[in-house]
């Protein structure tokens, strides 16, 4: 029972939803009669493993839905649906869309799972399987140990916090973002119109001035140059000269590797001989290179600075943990870490708390140790440094900060050369100027961490991912190429190339993917099958291109759905009356005239769809498209094109042996076929109709009429040779 036949998972717009879904072919086998009233005690162990299930408003519409459905009693296939999503929104993904619908077989369901990172979807789906079989036969099902399972998964394989915010914010935007492998690599645009961002690093930051940042020593010297206040310091190759410089300089020093390691291996405000001997060991763990600095007294500040503007500031506070006069040392850090906005690294918004060497050595100051029972209310100080990545946390400061601070921030970022640039400021007060106060700029940062400023601990968050966007697509910045998708029964791969030679004829460098391979201008990159999503993912990735024309197979839309979220123009040439062969999920004229519509579909509402007047199936997608018709038909009294032109609708037309442009009742002459060497051979419909759709998608893509003429009056004979199929 519950055996998923078939699982697809549809990476773009599909036949479910604009967004990615992981679709099951699911048989429910014995308990295909069954519904979920009937099955004694199934609900009670469902509702009690997963309580939070009660905010699913399902078809009732309001909260509780789901479980009166439950109660009313509804089939296994919706409740996987439902415990599916949940169980991704336990784990960190919030996702809510979700369909269930029989099919023609008996007992066997196809189900639509939202998704927002696939292995954590696929995941869930196989827990909740096993769990509603658990519930079914009164078997005991590990709910936490399952949950904490599926909660590592999401921390490993979906984005920082700091990317995920960049992400966020592009999508906002309607800038097409994807994922380049499986770290914190985001490409964001197309085409020539790309722009790539890592973490808090962009494709502008300079490697100098990365390295620069990473190197202490080198920073405080230039900083110094510009008049940065900075602490005084120097390098040091052993413990001996780090207690030498101590002494002459005759006030606290702090210890740290000179290369950037998040805050690890750097002990602060230390006097004697001993500590600082200690402090050293702990820093060469870290790193060979050690640098000795002059202790600056003050808390610890964090300013965010983006293309020359000061976005966020923050406060702070190194790890630590309250007394509550019961728990030991150990037992408070276990309790803090069990806050699920901690994790091991990155991941989320908080780090774990280490009692590490730098720990020990922190409470045997206070005179404590990791089994020691602090007083109710006694601040117990874990770090010297406040760095998130050791388990510190942040209070926003940003209104504060005077604007003598911001300057120097605005300027020590400058100076070192960093588009994007975290700088650590050591001071009382970061309200007033730091020369009144004996503060300094003790860190320059390349690649921050945003997570600080978007959920401080204390204070309002800031819009850092915006602001980061902001950098590299300034207002009115394009970030899309013309995306041209092509799909239908025949003649898609002619009309994608015609398409791909009038676009081209005007200088642009054209991506072109058909079942012929994939080609970047005149040079074919790939030989193989062209007519799925990984094609169009491949030629939008292309730095230097400037439009993108895809003609698509109607098999791996079903299967892997579309590979982009939508495109300027989507072409349908025909529908036809034969289905593909060994195509699973589609069974009916009318499953394929549902997959072919999601091209339709995906057109932006500034674009324009192109459509085969003279097929019915194709005529009737029009009401699914969000952008301008635009008619084709080898004969004007169509019966579809025609009422379309009287409304002042666009058409392109052959009659007479001319192409025409209408416009309601206008009709612009725009060259006889016989003037276009690919038809020269005859009029067979699969010549003119491919010739008539590139036309229209030309028109809808701006192109004045002697460009149009220009480029049909260019095409190679051997553009005819083969008509792909849809």
């Amino acid at each position: 029972m519950l055996t998923i036949q078939h699982q697809w998972v549809l990476r773009g717009p599909n036949l479910w939803a604009h967004f990615p879904v992981i679709e099951l072919r699911l048989d429910l086998g014995a308990i295909k009669d069954t519904s979920s009233e009937e099955i004694p005690g199934f609900n009670d162990r469902l509702k009690s493993w997963l309580p939070s299930l009660i905010e699913h408003r399902c078809s009732v519409g309001e909260r509780g839905g789901f479980f009166r459905r439950l109660d009313r009693g509804t089939y296994m296939a919706h409740i996987l649906e439902h415990v599916s999503l949940e169980l991704q929104t336990l784990a960190g993904t919030p996702v809510g869309y979700g369909r269930a619908r029989e099919t023609d077989d008996e007992g066997v369901y196809r189900v639509a799972i939202e998704y927002a990172e696939e292995a954590l979807g696929l995941a869930a789906i196989a827990v909740a399987r096993e769990l509603i079989l658990a519930a079914i036969h009164d078997a005991p099902f590990e709910v936490t140990a399952e949950l904490e399972r599926l909660r590592d998964l999401c921390h490993e394989v979906r984005l920082g916090p700091s990317t995920a915010a960049i992400a966020k914010a592009a999508r906002a935007r309607g800038i097409p973002v994807r994922r380049l492998g499986s770290e914190n690599l985001l490409q964001l645009g197309w085409g020539c119109r790309q722009r790539r961002a890592w973490t808090a690093e962009t494709d502008r930051t300079s490697a100098i001035a990365e390295s620069i940042a990473q190197d202490k020593e080198l920073t405080r010297m230039l900083l110094r140059a510009v008049g940065v206040p900075v602490p005084e310091g120097q390098p040091v190759a052993t413990a001996e000269d780090a207690w030498r410089f101590a002494q002459a300089l005759g006030a606290p020093v702090v210890v740290k590797p000179r290369y950037g390691n998040h805050g690890r291996g750097v002990t602060a405000n230390l006097t004697g001989r001993e500590p600082i001997e200690a402090a050293f060991a702990a820093a060469r763990e870290e790193g060979s290179s050690i640098l000795c600095e002059r202790y600056i007294q003050g808390a610890d500040h964090r300013l965010l600075v983006v293309g020359g503007r000061l976005i966020a500031a923050a406060l702070r506070e190194p790890a630590q943990v309250v007394g509550d006069g019961r728990a030991s040392i150990q037992e408070l850090v276990d309790a803090t870490n069990r806050d699920p906005r901690r994790s091991a690294g990155h991941a989320t918004m908080l780090s774990l708390i280490e009692l590490d060497a730098i720990a020990h050595a922190m409470l045997a100051e206070q005179g404590l140790t990791p089994e020691s029972i602090p007083a109710a209310g006694q601040r117990v100080l874990l770090r010297r440094n406040a760095n998130l990545s050791t388990g510190g946390t942040a209070a926003d400061v940003t209104d504060r900060v005077h604007p003598a601070v911001a300057a120097q921030a605005l300027e020590a970022a400058r100076m070192v050369g960093l588009d994007l640039a975290g700088i650590d400021i050591l001071a009382a007060d970061i309200a007033r100027p730091l020369e009144e106060q004996g503060g300094a700029v003790v860190e320059v940062n390349a690649g921050p961490g945003l997570r600080m400023h978007l959920e401080p601990s204390a204070g309002q968050p800031r819009p850092v991912g915006e602001a980061v966007v902001d950098l590299l697509f300034p207002e009115d910045a394009a970030s899309r190429i013309p995306l041209i998708a092509v799909t239908g029964a025949s003649g898609a791969d002619a009309t994608a190339r015609l398409i791909a030679h009038l676009i081209q004829v005007q200088g642009d460098l054209v991506g072109l993917a058909t079942q012929d391979g994939i080609r970047i201008g005149e040079r074919r990159i790939d030989p193989r099958d062209g007519s799925g999503p990984e094609a169009a993912r491949t030629l939008l990735m292309h730095p230097r291109l400037d439009a993108a024309v895809l003609a698509l197979a109607a098999g791996p839309i079903r299967r892997e759905g579309l590979g982009f979220d939508r495109c300027r123009v989507g072409v349908v040439t025909q529908i036809g009356e034969t289905l593909p062969v060994g195509q699973p999920g589609i069974e009916t004229l009318d499953d394929l005239m549902r997959v072919k519509r999601c091209v339709v579909e995906a057109v932006a509402p500034d674009g324009c769809c192109v459509l085969n007047a003279d097929d019915l199936r194709v005529v009737g997608m029009a009401e699914s498209c969000r952008g301008a018709p635009i008619w084709f038909a080898s004969d004007s009294g169509s019966p579809s094109a025609t009422p379309e032109i009287g409304r002042g609708g666009r058409a392109v037309l052959e009659r007479d042996g001319v192409i025409f442009l209408a416009t309601g009742e206008t009709l612009a002459p725009l060259l006889p076929l016989g003037q276009i060497a690919w038809s020269e051979q005859g009029r067979e419909e699969c010549q003119i109709q491919p010739i008539l759709a590139a036309v229209a998608a030309a028109w809808g893509l701006g192109l004045s009429l002697d460009e149009m003429r220009a480029g049909l009056m260019t095409i190679p004979r051997s553009f005819g040779h083969t008509t792909g199929a849809g």
